[in-house]
C-alpha cells in the first residue's frame, strides 16, 4: 500500500530532479554568459593597457619584425594565443613568423576581421579543428599603432573557463543534494505524524459506521487537520443526538399509534361481545371514529413530512390574498380562544398585496402556526399576528405569550424527533410533527422561517413570502 510519506517523497523527487536540471542548466548558462563576458572585458582591458605602452614607445610607426615580437610579450602577458591581421589580409602570429592563411576556412572570421577593422571589438566561441582541438574563446580587438591599424585577435582556452564552471556545478550540486536529503527526512516525520493521525480519523469512522457514536478524536493541531477532528467530533455528536432522539421518536411514537389502537381494538371487542351494551355503542363508536381520524392523521403527517423532505413536494403556485387566508383559518381557533381568555391583536398589511405560494400549503404553515400559539399560549396570555411588506417581501409573524424556550430548544425546534414527546401530554390530537412540516413547506418555497423567544415576546415565527408576480 502506498503511504502518504511514498507519495510525499515520490512528488519531492520529483519535482526535485526537473528542479536540479533547469537549476544546473540554468546556472551553467548564467555562468557561461558570465565568465565569456568577464574574460572578454579582462583581455580587452590587458591589451588597451599594451596598445597605450606600445603607442609610447614607438610613436610614429613600429616595423613587423618590431611589432611581432611585442606581440609574444603580450602572448605571455594574457597567456593567449595571437593573430595579428593588416589591412592588406597579411597574418603574423606568436606560433610562426608568418604565415598567409586562408580566412574563409575559419567560422566568421571575415566578418570580424570586417568589424575590427571598422573600430569594433568582437567577441565569439569557435573550434579550430585543425590547430586547436578545444573550445577557444576568440576576442577581436583593432590594435591602433600611430596611423596604422591591425586587426588583433586573442584566443583563449575555454576549458579553463569551463573547469571554473564545473567548480561551481559542483557545489551547487551538493548543495542541493544536502538540502534535497534534509527535505525528504522532514517530510518522512511531517507524514509519519500526519498518517498516524489520519489513521485514528478512520479508526473512529469504522466505530461511526458499526453505530458507536461516542467515539471521540483527540488531535493537538491548528490546521486543517484538526479542523477535520473537530468537525468529525461534531459530526459524531449530531448523530449521537438524533440517534438519542430517534430513540424517542420511535419510542413515542409506538405509545401514540398503540394508544388509540388499544381504544379502538377495545371498545370493538366490547360492542362485539355484548359487554358495550346497544343504546351505548353509538357514543363508542363515535371515540373509535375520533381515534381512527387521529391515527390518520398522525400517519398522513409522517407520509408528507418524508414526501417533503425527499424533494417529492409539488407546488401549486398561485396569486392569493394572504390577509383573507389568515383571517379565515383565525375562524378553526376561535373556540380555543375564547376558553383560555386570550387576547388577541391582528395586525394585517393595510395596503392589499397579494402573496405568491401554493395556497394549500402555505395555509397548512399558519394553520400549524396558530395550533401551535393556541397551544402553548398560557391561560389569559397574549397572540399576535402581524403582515408587513417590505424590501419586496410579505412578512408574516405569529407569537405567543407564554414560557419561554431556552437556546438548546430553540435547536432542535424544528426537529421532528423530539415533537411528539413534548406534544403528546398537552394534547393528545396533535402529532407533534407540525413544526417540521412547517419548515420544510417554507423551504420548498425557497423562503425564510424564524423562531425567537424571550421574556418580552413568549415565542415568535416570523416568515417571509414573495409577493404577486407581475407580468409585462
Amino acid at each position: 500500500m502506498k503511504t502518504i510519506f511514498h507519495k510525499f517523497a515520490f512528488i519531492y523527487i520529483m519535482i526535485f530532479l526537473v528542479s536540479f536540471i533547469l537549476i544546473i542548466i540554468g546556472v551553467r548558462t548564467v555562468l557561461d554568459i558570465y565568465f565569456v563576458n568577464h574574460e572578454t572585458e579582462l583581455i580587452i582591458k590587458r591589451v588597451t593597457n599594451y596598445e597605450e605602452l606600445v603607442n609610447k614607445r614607438y610613436v610614429d610607426s613600429i616595423s613587423l619584425t618590431v611589432l611581432q615580437e611585442q606581440i609574444m610579450l603580450l602572448d605571455g602577458y594574457t597567456g593567449a594565443n595571437i593573430w595579428l591581421f593588416t589591412e592588406s589580409g597579411e597574418m603574423y602570429t606568436t606560433e610562426t613568423d608568418r604565415i598567409t592563411l586562408d580566412v574563409m576556412t575559419y567560422p566568421e572570421l571575415p566578418e570580424d576581421l570586417k568589424n575590427v577593422f571598422a573600430g569594433k571589438t568582437t567577441s565569439r566561441e569557435v573550434v579550430y579543428k585543425d590547430l586547436y582541438k578545444e573550445r577557444m574563446l576568440r576576442v577581436g580587438y583593432p590594435f591602433n599603432v600611430g596611423t596604422l591599424t591591425y586587426a588583433m585577435f586573442i584566443n583563449v582556452p575555454m576549458p579553463e573557463i569551463e573547469d571554473t564552471i564545473s567548480k561551481v556545478s559542483v557545489i551547487i550540486f551538493v548543495s542541493l543534494a544536502i538540502s534535497g536529503l534534509l527535505a525528504v527526512i522532514l517530510i518522512f516525520l511531517i507524514t509519519r505524524r500526519m498518517s498516524y493521525e489520519i489513521n485514528v480519523i478512520n479508526d473512529s469512522a469504522k466505530f461511526i459506521s458499526n453505530g458507536n457514536f461516542e467515539k471521540k478524536i483527540i488531535i493537538n493541531r491548528k490546521d486543517e487537520l484538526g479542523e477535520l477532528a473537530e468537525s468529525f467530533n461534531a459530526m459524531a455528536d449530531e448523530l449521537n443526538r438524533q440517534e438519542d432522539t430517534k430513540r424517542m421518536f420511535i419510542s413515542s411514537l409506538s405509545h401514540d399509534l398503540r394508544t388509540p389502537l388499544t381504544t379502538i381494538k377495545g371498545y370493538t371487542q366490547g360492542m362485539l361481545d355484548g359487554t358495550i351494551e346497544g343504546e351505548k355503542q353509538e357514543r363508542y363508536l363515535k371515540i373509535v371514529l375520533s381515534e381512527s381520524d387521529r391515527l390518520i392523521k398522525m400517519i398522513n403527517d409522517l407520509l408528507d413530512l418524508s414526501k417533503m423532505e425527499s424533494g417529492a413536494l409539488v407546488l401549486n403556485k398561485t396569486d392569493f390574498d394572504l390577509n383573507e387566508m389568515i383571517l379565515n383559518v383565525l375562524d378553526n381557533f376561535e373556540q380555543k380562544i375564547i376558553e383560555k381568555r386570550v387576547k388577541l391583536t391582528i395586525d394585517l398589511n393595510k395596503d392589499k398585496v397579494l402573496a405568491h405560494g401554493d395556497y394549500n400549503a402555505i395555509h397548512r404553515v399558519i394553520y400549524n402556526l396558530m395550533d401551535n400559539a393556541t397551544k402553548f399560549v398560557d391561560v389569559g396570555g397574549d397572540i399576535s399576528i402581524r403582515t408587513e411588506f417590505r424590501n419586496e417581501k410579505l412578512y408574516v409573524g405569529i407569537s405567543n405569550s407564554g414560557r419561554v424556550l431556552s437556546p438548546k430548544e430553540l435547536e432542535v425546534i424544528w426537529d421532528r424527533f423530539t415533537k411528539l414527546d413534548k406534544s403528546r401530554g398537552l394534547e393528545k390530537k396533535s402529532s407533534g410533527l407540525g413544526l417540521s412540516i412547517v419548515k420544510e413547506i417554507i423551504k420548498a418555497h425557497h423562503e425564510k422561517i424564524d423562531v425567537f423567544s424571550n421574556e418580552d415576546i413568549g415565542v415568535a415565527f416570523i416568515f417571509t413570502l414573495s409577493p404577486q408576480i407581475f407580468k409585462s
